[in-house]
């Protein structure tokens, strides 16, 4: 299993510490879409994205690269004001490309749930990813899905996320019986198929990094804002356990998620949550606020957690050779979380 520390004091800390034993850093956020509900609707949160922009573009080291984890705008964006793209590019993806920074993003579903489509979504909706987000993304991954479902290495860390939002109807996912679909079909779902879960399976068999991180947009196990409405792997539990098995079963260290506006971290296992169908242990980390509206239900009662908070904020990751120290900051630099994982056997 990955073990846990804690890596230094809570508190107010500006994020500039020396870590010149440290291989490099990166940085992981999500959400950063407004409040399309309001009148006038908000599609991007304008402030808190640029905060979040030059507390990352101020740290030192610099980090080598960032992950956003889905959900760049509101879904209406792409319908009624595309221009709010591009305003998501220049306040936050092209200064970071201009210094350097390498740029990996996944598709949330605000980009998968848009109006006005009635093909297939699964091909409909990676059109418009790969015309809008492809940043840095590689593009190594199955027939249909390069470029949302993808790996990377970087020094000894693997890097792997594969797309959750497909569909479950087709030759492709037989078997997982029709007894077990909790979403009523139609032109996505919060579902990883088949195809997707076989790369990544094959992906993370062929890795041979200390380090494996996977990042999705979804949480495995929601934390409590998406865990009622099933809006998220749990509509579909035997093929969440499918994915969680391939995680567990090839050991990754630690998994990314955002989705639920909030900021939480836990350690998954076969009681965490209560009568969890896990087979093995997996650290979860939420970072889903950097700047989407904070979610108004609480934490779900049967799940244990390290911390549980609403805060716009985001996480750095410090690599070294033996672990990777992490450290999640507010947008006013104020340090809420903090800590680490080994290295552990393969």
């Amino acid at each position: 299993m990955t073990f846990l520390f804690l890596a230094v004091m809570m508190g107010s800390c500006v994020p500039n510490a020396n870590m010149d034993k440290s291989l490099f850093r990166f940085v992981v956020l999500g959400d950063s879409r407004g409040n399309y509900h309001a009148d006038p609707p908000v599609y991007l949160e304008v402030a808190s994205l640029q905060k979040i922009t030059g507390q990352i573009l101020a740290l030192n080291p610099q980090p080598r690269l960032v992950i956003f984890n889905g959900d760049m705008v509101a879904k209406t964006t792409y319908e009624k004001a595309p221009d709010v793209i591009k305003q998501w590019q220049d306040i936050f993806l092209k200064p970071l490309q201009a210094r350097g920074i390498s740029v990996y993003i996944v598709p949330g579903n605000h980009i998968v749930d848009t109006r006005g489509q009635n093909s297939n979504t699964d091909v409909s909706y990676i059109s418009q990813f790969r015309k809008y987000y492809m940043a840095d993304n590689p593009s190594n991954g199955p027939l249909r899905y390069e470029g949302v479902t993808y790996s990377f290495n970087e020094e000894n860390v693997h890097f792997s996320t594969a797309t959750p939002f497909t569909t479950h109807d087709g030759w492709d996912n037989t078997e997982i019986a029709p007894k077990d679909y909790f979403q009523k079909k139609k032109n996505w779902e919060y579902f990883m198929n088949r195809e997707n879960r076989a790369w990544l399976r094959q992906d993370l068999k062929n890795n041979t990094a200390e380090f494996d991180i996977f990042f999705v947009h979804l949480p495995l196990y929601p934390t409590g804002p998406h865990y009622k409405d099933k809006k998220g792997f749990n509509s579909h539990p035997a093929n969440r356990d499918a994915l969680a098995r391939i995680l567990t079963d090839n050991k990754v260290d630690i998994v990314f998620a955002a989705h639920e506006h909030l900021y939480a971290r836990t350690n998954l296992t076969d009681i965490n949550p209560d009568n969890s169908s896990l087979k093995g242990n997996l650290v979860q980390v939420v970072s889903g606020a950097a700047g989407a509206p904070f979610s108004q239900v609480g934490q779900r009662g049967d799940m244990g957690f390290e911390k549980y908070l609403p805060a716009v904020h985001f996480v750095v990751g410090d690599v070294n050779k033996e672990n990777i120290l992490f450290n999640v900051y507010d947008i006013k630099n104020q340090l809420i979380d903090s800590f680490g994982i080994s290295r552990q056997e393969k």
